[in-house]
């Protein structure tokens, strides 16, 4: 990981020879390149590397030392992989010969190979007008591993089908005389199985027929495909039915209304009845519920979806809460010495209030992505929700009803009160929003113990104690297409306004960084239902009393070590300490502060950001620090806060931390703090 973060570092640094771009210009590019999750790369019409990105030598294990520079030729890059075994054992010269060739023809192409050590890589290339080509490098391993588990999951099915039906004509065929047995057979199958004539006439069908379809299996003999089958699974199945009653197996899937009212998916097979002497008499029908199956394949590919939207606004938060301490810090400082110029403060304040509703978006995004901090603590949510009562009904208004149900002995569950109270007000207003204005809301709360796994299409519960929280509407509902879509960020069906579409995205994610889960139920025109599932807490219950907030702008003359790579958050953060009365020695990144503390040890707080390039962030600098420095205070900065208590490992229980974006009197009151706590 080291390394890659140098060579990340080495790439924002713009070449000699590359085209006439500023080197910020430069710097923007490469940046945008390695956010990219894939890798990537471009040949000018001469073969030469012109652009790239780390992941691109990552995936393709080509060294950045000899081929990650402005210029590089295409050829060097095959005869290195030839040399190496990648494309076989055939000679280095006809292969590189052949590529080169190959390439020069600047056409279109995608392929699949699998690298040596087992990756396997999809490499898609296309031409530039004028000559040369974009390529992109993806990862596909772990999607081609699924496709051979579905593969063969597909093929044990066909080949359970085919034993099945294997079984079921060998009964028929040895138990002819036992009709009542080869009926119980074909009953007790946890399966549709039923025989068509050539005439397309049903001449047996089980009982799942009746479930399936609500006809008793007397019903259905005698009448035709169409009849039983109704006229539009009818036409789709034709297909099938033709090249059954041609001699041939055929089977597809499709999404049945069954009796129950149930949307099942279900798999059905078509297999030809043939006689020694090939005629064909009809076909038999097996069909199979994979409503399951194709649950859990919704389930993974919802979770990986919201994974990848999660890791996305979490990189983007990072990045603005770094530009946000820079224009918050700022402009607080100036805010406080403009306050006898009124015509500056009436720029100022404007502001200065709209850079603190972007840090309020950003934790938002934290929110969704996990990674906003939490103070989590033993909470009775049930009180919590008696005590928000006169607010809730104030934000519902005198047209919206609301009916609480709180269970008498609520369990505890560990929980953030102050976010939870922010997600029940938000689902309330959104609920008011539902029934626009008018209907009838209602709030429970209730202990539930689950004796095996609950699953629905987005989580799926393990057997425990739980405190479900519902906010139950009688509004417009939603159709399964909004469903699928709630919890995305900046996705919202309401009118344009001042609306972010942040707020359920953020319950999303505070719910889930809390070890619980989120279950909406909606039927368009009945309503909605949104559940929080809280895990049951069996913690002992703790007190803290309330910190008393200090207005007043506490200095010092302590000698304080800055480590900060980005240059505006170490500008702010120097300058705020120095007017604060500070000594202050800054430094870009680890390295340089240990190589400070090597000729100068006399300082009295490190204040270090977490996230940092060059292979030592800041948890690792405080570990070299304390081993020489065991008592010198340590006061952390990041615009990861969340993530970084998972990362903390030795400072566990001791971390002190401040979180991006920050003002000069927070910074002023942590600094004081943390070195308060040498004394």
């Amino acid at each position: 990981m080291a390394s890659i973060k140098k060579i990340e570092q080495k790439q924002i640094e713009k070449p000699k020879n590359a085209p006439d771009l500023d080197g910020q210009s430069w710097a923007f590019l490469q940046t945008g390149l390695e956010h990219l999750d894939d890798g990537f790369s471009v040949y000018d019409s001469d073969l030469k590397l012109v652009a790239w990105n780390s992941k691109f030598f990552e995936l393709t294990d080509f060294p950045m030392e000899q081929f990650g520079y402005y210029g590089a030729p295409f050829e060097d890059f095959i005869k290195f992989n030839a040399e190496r075994g990648e494309y076989g054992q055939y000679p280095v010269r006809d292969i590189v010969e052949d590529r080169v060739k190959e390439a020069k023809k600047f056409l279109p192409h995608m392929f699949e190979r699998e690298r040596p050590n087992g990756t396997i890589l999809e490499v898609r290339g296309n031409p530039i007008p004028g000559g040369g080509f974009v390529t992109v490098y993806k990862d596909i391993t772990q999607r081609k591993k699924a496709e051979i588990a579905l593969r063969k999951a597909n093929d044990e099915l066909e080949a359970r089908v085919q034993q099945r039906t294997a079984e079921l004509k060998n009964a028929l065929d040895a138990l002819r005389v036992s009709e009542e047995r080869i009926l119980l057979i074909a009953n007790t199958v946890p399966a549709l199985i039923g025989y068509v004539n050539a005439d397309l006439t049903y001449a047996f069908a089980n009982k799942q027929y009746q479930q399936w379809f609500g006809r008793s299996p007397e019903d259905i003999v005698g009448r035709t495909a169409q009849e039983v089958l109704g006229t539009k699974v009818y036409r789709e199945h034709q297909p099938c039915i033709r090249a059954a009653l041609n001699g041939e197996r055929a089977s597809r899937e499709f999404t049945l209304q069954i009796q129950d009212g149930r949307e099942a998916h279900v798999l059905v097979s078509f297999i030809p009845h043939i006689t020694e002497q090939k005629e064909v008499l009809g076909y038999f029908v097996l069909g199979q519920d994979v409503t399951d199956v194709r649950d859990a394949e919704f389930k993974f590919r919802q979770a990986q979806k919201m994974e990848a939207i999660g890791q996305l606004t979490g990189g983007l938060s990072h990045d603005f809460n770094n530009l946000l301490t820079i224009i918050v810090g700022n402009l607080s400082v100036l805010e406080e010495e403009s306050e006898d110029d009124p015509a500056l403060m009436d720029m100022v304040s404007p502001a200065l209030d709209a850079a603190r509703r972007g840090a309020e978006l950003v934790k938002q995004l934290l929110a969704f992505a996990r990674r906003q901090p939490l103070k989590p603590r033993i909470s009775h949510a049930g009180k919590l929700i008696e005590g928000m009562q006169d607010l809730l009904q104030r934000a519902l208004g005198s047209q919206v009803e609301m009916n609480l149900r709180i269970n008498d002995n609520i369990w505890p569950v560990m929980i953030d009160p102050h976010q939870l109270e922010n997600a029940i007000l938000n689902l309330v207003i959104n609920a008011r929003d539902a029934m626009n204005g008018v209907g009838v809301l209602k709030i429970y709360a209730e202990n539930v113990t689950l004796k095996k796994v609950f699953s629905d299409r987005n989580v799926d519960l393990t057997p425990g104690d739980y405190v479900v929280l519902s906010v139950r509407d009688n509004g417009t509902g939603m159709s399964p297409e909004i469903m699928e879509r709630i919890f995305e960020p900046f996705f919202t069906t309401k009118e344009k306004g001042p609306n972010s579409g942040l707020g359920l995205s953020m319950i999303y994610g505070f719910v889930r960084q809390s070890q619980g889960y989120v279950q909406v139920d909606s039927t368009p025109g009945e309503g909605t239902v949104f559940r929080i599932v809280l895990p049951r807490s069996t913690e002992t219950q703790t007190f803290e009393a309330p910190a008393k907030r200090n207005s007043n702008v506490p200095l010092g003359t302590e000698r304080v070590l800055l480590v900060e790579d980005d240059p505006g958050v170490r500008a702010f953060a120097a300058n705020s300490l120095k007017r604060l009365g500070y000594d202050v020695i800054a430094a870009s990144d680890g390295h340089e502060a240990l190589g400070i503390l090597d000729l100068d040890e006399d300082f009295d707080l490190l204040f270090s950001d977490i996230e940092m390039p060059g292979g030592l962030n800041g948890i690792d600098l405080a570990q070299k620090v304390r081993e020489k420095l065991p008592n010198l205070p340590i006061l952390f900065m990041s615009g990861y806060p969340d993530k970084v208590m998972d990362q903390t490992g030795l400072f566990q229980g001791e971390l002190d931390l401040i979180a991006k974006p920050f003002e000069r009197l927070e910074l002023a009151n942590r600094i004081r703090k943390a070195l308060d706590k040498k004394h």
